[in-house]
């Protein structure tokens, strides 16, 4: 198989390091972590006229009609760069609900705004300990309950939101913002990106608030939120090669006992360690991003295995690259702290790192799921 990236992908990827090495340094960072809004809207613009905002989508809305490959590469640049605005949230996760669910006239008015940069999304979902209910109106659908750390909640125009129904069934909703009885508090995660706490307290919407006017999206659900796993892994394997590499250029530079850190043997050893992390993570999101769009099985398998052992590389990474930098990789002073927050960030999101794990032990342990070939075939 050969994994290189052909021209166009190629071109995205030294086209996306150009602009965020001239753009998106971390004094940028540092300053749209601490703003009120947690993004740039200038830089939001320029996504826009870069096709990013675009590149998922077909070519007959508009887009770039880019796949899961596009948006790897995409998000691993954004890893690098520490980017903070909320392209997960609106292009990958709302982008794909939109996609999967809604009907070609109703698509194609989102996706419009979207690309333009004109509509921000967000999918407030959460599993765990989640009641949010919906209930049939005469008018339409009545929702009730909360949901927790919705990424880019505070800056969407448009909450998707699901809803349980009856007998195990869940739908999702486009609910704007502002409507009434929607409560949205914003506040600052670990890594300095924004999300929200959501309470909708009997917000009424209309039978065309229901995507795809679908009542049952469950398996729909789980595959965009599979998506997400599989580009938010792309975006670690970024901030994991980032922290290797001030590492390897700071132990070169870092002078002790008359030489550089970097020629003595025991810390050679932990830099080759870590190098290879960065390579093992590499491979695990590759797995992923291959897999994303495949069958149940096989999908659920490659995400589940890439969120665990991408965790488990972030973690043994993120420690030695402070721990080799000495006092002055806790400080604000250089970003090594950021990507490593942003890691502890990654570890948490969609599951954690123990959770995935448990998750690919039983999926692995089937027989029929064991003795399958570990890539989907793809014709020619």
């Amino acid at each position: 198989m050969d994994l290189r990236y052909d021209t166009e992908q190629e071109i995205l990827r030294s086209s996306a390091e150009r602009f965020l090495d001239e753009r998106y340094d971390y004094r940028t960072y540092c300053k749209i972590a601490e703003s009120e809004t947690g993004f740039s809207q200038e830089i939001w613009i320029d996504f826009t006229k870069l096709g990013w905002l675009g590149l998922p989508f077909t070519p007959e809305e508009g887009g770039g009609g880019g796949g899961s490959v596009e948006l790897s590469i995409l998000m691993e640049a954004m890893g690098r760069h520490l980017v903070l605005e909320p392209y997960l949230a609106t292009v990958v996760l709302g982008g794909s609900l939109v996609a999967l669910l809604e009907s070609a006239a109703e698509r194609r008015a989102i996706v419009s705004a979207v690309i333009e940069g004109g509509c921000r999304l967000a999918f407030a979902h959460e599993e765990q300990d989640s009641d949010t209910r919906a209930e049939r109106t005469s008018s339409g659908y009545r929702l009730e309950g909360r949901k927790k750390v919705v990424l880019g909640g505070a800056a969407a125009d448009i909450l998707f939101v699901s809803a349980k129904f009856g007998h195990g069934r869940v739908g999702v909703f486009a609910i704007p913002m502002g409507t009434r009885g929607l409560t949205v508090r914003s506040y600052r995660m670990v890594d300095g990106s924004r999300v929200a706490n959501v309470e909708l307290a009997c917000v009424e919407v209309a039978p065309s608030a229901l995507l795809g006017r679908n009542d049952d999206a469950g398996t729909v659900v789980q595959a965009v939120l599979d998506r997400a796993i599989a580009a938010l892994s792309a975006d670690a394997v970024g901030a994991i090669a980032a922290m290797v590499t001030s590492t390897v250029d700071y132990a070169k530079t870092r002078v002790q006992f008359g030489r550089p850190i970097a020629e003595f043997q025991a810390l050679r050893h932990r830099m080759v360690e870590i190098k290879v992390k960065e390579e093992e993570a590499r491979a695990a999101s590759l797995f992923a991003t291959l897999s994303a769009d495949g069958p149940l099985d096989v999908r659920a398998r490659a995400i589940s295995c890439a969120k665990a052992k991408i965790g488990r590389c972030a973690r043994f990474v993120h420690q030695n690259a402070i721990q080799l930098h000495g006092a002055i990789g806790t400080t604000k002073e250089l970003s090594l702290g950021a990507y490593a927050k942003r890691l502890i960030a990654y570890e948490i999101l969609f599951g954690s790192t123990r959770e995935h794990l448990r998750r690919y032990g039983a999926i692995i342990a089937r027989p029929e799921v064991a003795s399958e070939g570990l890539i989907i075939a793809r014709a020619n």
